[in-house]
């Protein structure tokens, strides 16, 4: 370890994004406090994903950033700020699992006695590490942690539902007049256009699996995706019921673990479904899944084509690899791991 645990009081960690690279740091929450158990363990996130944190009794609290500051000297000043509200920058560890100028600001603003983590030239860090391209996002995390010193032995992760989330969807399953547990749920949206499948096909999976299966479709999906939503739930008709827009992260989270299944292109929810042990069928187009597939759960990655490079997802052409998955064969994967009676 890079100090006597004795002497270490408090640590920050940085992961401020997505919603899915969270996910996969959780491990090295865990790591850190069994590493440091009478540490104190802060989390830097961005302030929209702070919900997928915050039931983590790994850590004792988390600092909100601003996701609107991308700035290394605006971000270094505005992590200062926040630093000083939770008790100031008197970290003795910082860790950057993230390797942007915006969160090596938040390690520099921590003024911690040893600083390290992703990136490349660091001026008074004792560790920056490139990461292999190769390895997994879960596996590049636990790299810092382990060039920090500390193993991280246990590679799963996990996540946490809410006491008063679950209340809350309790009571929107009830309102919808759903089953409060097995059913399958439906993530057809994402950020990035390359990485969805057709509504068309969306639409064809949600009326097959209510009318052939008997089962009920939930589909989700951020407020910002209302508008992607609406031909999308047009064509599904009443063989979908639609929460998209009325979840917070928390009230997600719940949902899935309630779920029997859950379907998604490479997305934050398919990660999280998995880590809260929800079985899940995941469509993987210009993404590389070896990269960055959801691991913990029953899984079944579809891919029938894919990029040359991982990073392609950012240009919409790249999408052909997702039109090239059919129907039948998202069926023939939900078959093998649908069990709607299974206990939760």
């Amino acid at each position: 370890m890079p100090l006597e645990p004795s002497t270490v009081r408090r640590i920050l960690a940085v992961k401020l994004s997505s919603f899915g690279d969270i996910v996969h740091v959780t491990p090295c929450l865990r790591a850190l406090r069994g590493a440091y158990p009478e540490a104190e363990i802060l989390v830097a996130v961005d302030r929209t994903l702070a919900g997928v944190l915050r039931h983590d009794s790994h850590i004792d609290g988390l600092v909100d950033a601003n996701p609107r500051l991308h700035g290394f000297l605006t971000g270094t000043l505005s992590a200062a700020a926040r630093l000083a509200q939770v008790g100031g920058a008197r970290f003795d560890v910082a860790l950057d699992f993230q390797g942007l100028r915006r969160s090596a600001a938040w390690v520099y603003a921590s003024r911690a006695r040893w600083r390290g983590g992703r990136g490349g030239r660091r001026p008074g860090w004792q560790m920056a590490m490139r990461p292999d391209p190769q390895q997994h996002a879960i596996d590049v995390c636990a790299g810092v942690a382990e060039r920090a010193g500390v193993p991280v032995h246990d590679r799963q992760p996990r996540l946490y539902p809410g006491a008063s989330a679950e209340r809350e969807i309790e009571a929107l399953l009830g309102a919808a007049d759903v089953a409060r547990s097995g059913f399958i749920v439906a993530n057809p949206f994402g950020i990035w256009p390359a990485k969805r499948w057709p509504i068309d096909r969306w639409a064809a999976l949600i009326r097959t699996l209510s009318a052939e299966w008997g089962a009920t479709i939930i589909v989700t999906g951020s407020r910002s995706e209302l508008t992607d939503a609406a031909p999308l739930l047009a064509q599904a008709g009443a063989a979908a019921v639609s929460l998209v827009g009325r979840l917070t992260l928390e009230q997600a989270i719940c949902l899935y673990h309630r779920a029997a299944l859950l379907i998604s292109g490479d997305s934050g929810p398919l990660h999280a479904a998995a880590a809260v042990g929800t079985p899940v069928v995941a469509l993987y187009g210009p993404t590389w899944p070896e990269r960055t597939g959801p691991r913990g759960s029953p899984v079944r990655i579809i891919q029938v084509s894919r990029s040359a490079s991982p990073a392609s997802y950012r240009d919409p052409t790249a999408q052909r690899h997702m039109r090239a998955i059919e129907v039948e064969r998202v069926l023939a994967a939900a078959a093998a791991l649908y069990h709607p009676r299974a206990a939760r």
